[in-house]
């Protein structure tokens, strides 16, 4: 069974292509429009890991024991020099620039 990642991004076209570069290096992808949806799932489908796009707050998804340990990186387009210190300050484990590559997911 392939490992699940959770894609929280509220632009449903960049999320469906983002899902299928995860899944062509074989990861089982749920989606999230919206962050209380994303804790939802957070919580029923236990996914491995958890990529959020930029225009999503990552701190609503930190609320339990199990949520706390699931690795979560951010993706955007970088917008300010700063904009990885401030993802990685809001708990991010990683930080990826757009446009995402099948290289970056399998790293």
């Amino acid at each position: 069974m392939p490992k699940k990642i959770l894609l929280v991004d509220n632009n449903h076209e960049y999320r469906h292509v983002l899902a299928s570069i995860v899944r062509r290096v074989g990861y089982e992808v749920i989606h999230a429009a919206e962050i209380a949806d994303a804790a939802k799932r957070l919580v029923s489908e236990r996914p491995a890991l958890v990529m959020i796009g930029d225009g999503v707050e990552i701190a609503g998804l930190k609320s339990d024991q199990f949520s706390v340990r699931v690795p979560m990186v951010i993706y955007g387009a970088q917008r300010t020099s700063n904009w990885r210190e401030e993802a990685l300050s809001k708990g991010a484990a990683d930080i990826l620039t757009k446009p995402i590559s099948s290289a970056d997911v399998g790293e």
